[in-house]
């Protein structure tokens, strides 16, 4: 999977300010032709809160996150997820239906969106929601123009400028700690409290562990193996402990190799690696993406890639399919199911255990 696929870009975005602050304004009074939020009736198949959980939590409630706090006064109607490919994820999970998400353009599917997400909109019996390029930056025409009366912003990029841009238009929660490095867990629960359902939310994050830990006991010797998430596309490098890659595969029970974790600093979420040192990067396994299986035959069999010790030793492993990809590298309750049933067996078949 390329660096920065499931990152939009951070910029602020000219284009869609239409070069002003007063095209905003403008929009911002737009009125909402329809309500967004819809609750499911049924039982859900999701891990956790179920389709028809309602917000438990007293409005008005205070969310704290990294670019400050967010009062939402009620139950939000009309949702808007801005940022990476996980986003509306959260907000789903919970029984709410965004009206708008970021087309996911790297691992969607033909209609910029994923295979769990509308299986949840379809179980919940709502409407899809707009999905909005941001291939150029946060789109706040398309956002205002959907007259949300809240913003989900909790796996995305954006400044301290862009946040104050999107707060004209409505509430908007932005990450738990920092862009691109939370964790599911702490953005679940960050949009459980902004929908006022922070009780689903726990049990949703609990439930989803306990699944996560009873399929990490499927991999047999292969748990604790170390391993290196690495991108060898564009230039050798490896992703650090911070980025959703290794996290999914750390909560797996496998180990990130020391090489990584000695050699990037904790805010670097990647970092390049010179070629003629690659026989360095000692793991169990290195793991990383190919576009097809000639793409990965051809990583196997790289003179330069052929040093690193895993791969030397036949346990490199390339996935080919995007989908399964971004089911892992950005994790979510949703996305979970699919990213375990692909990761599981691909790790102990890659180290034959």
């Amino acid at each position: 999977m390329p660096r920065d696929s499931s990152q939009p870009r951070r910029q602020l975005s000219r284009r869609t300010l239409l070069g002003s602050g007063l095209a905003v304004a403008s929009l911002v009074g737009l009125t909402a032709c329809s309500t967004g939020s819809r609750d499911g009736g049924g039982s859900g198949s999701t891990p956790g809160a179920s389709a028809s959980s309602t917000p438990s939590d007293t409005f008005p409630v205070t969310v704290k996150h990294a670019l400050g706090s967010t009062t939402v006064e009620k139950a939000p109607e009309r949702v808007v997820c801005v940022g990476a490919s996980n986003t509306q994820d959260f907000v789903a999970a919970l029984g709410v239906i965004p009206v708008g998400m970021t087309k996911i353009a790297w691992g969607g599917n033909d209609k910029g969106s994923t295979d769990w997400f509308d299986a949840k909109v379809s179980e919940l019996g709502g409407q899809t929601p707009k999905t909005m390029d941001e291939s150029d930056g946060i789109n706040f025409t398309d956002i205002a123009q959907l007259s949300p009366d809240l913003i989900i912003a909790v796996n995305s990029g954006a400044t301290k400028e862009e946040y104050q841009w999107l707060t004209k238009i409505a509430p908007v929660v932005a990450y738990p700690t920092g862009p691109w490095v939370n964790s599911w867990q702490d953005m679940q629960r960050v949009t459980a409290k902004a929908l006022g359902r922070s009780q689903a939310g726990d049990d949703l994050v609990s439930q989803t562990e306990k699944l996560i830990r009873e399929r990490s006991d499927e991999l047999g010797d292969a748990k604790g193996k170390s391993f290196i998430y690495g991108d060898v596309s564009q230039s050798l490098g490896f992703y650090g402990p911070t980025d959703g890659r290794p996290r999914f595969l750390a909560e797996l029970g496998m180990t990130l190799a020391p090489v990584v974790s000695k050699n990037i600093s904790g805010d670097q979420f990647w970092r390049e690696w010179p070629k003629e040192r690659a026989d360095e990067l000692a793991s169990d396994i290195f793991m990383a993406a190919a576009e097809d299986d000639a793409q990965a035959e051809k990583f196997r069999t790289d003179a330069v890639l052929k040093t690193i010790p895993a791969i030397k030793a036949g346990h490199g492993l390339f996935l080919t399919d995007k989908q399964d990809m971004l089911s892992g590298n950005c994790s979510s309750p949703l996305a979970m199911s699919r990213a375990l049933d692909v990761h599981v067996p691909a790790l102990k078949n890659a180290l034959g255990a």
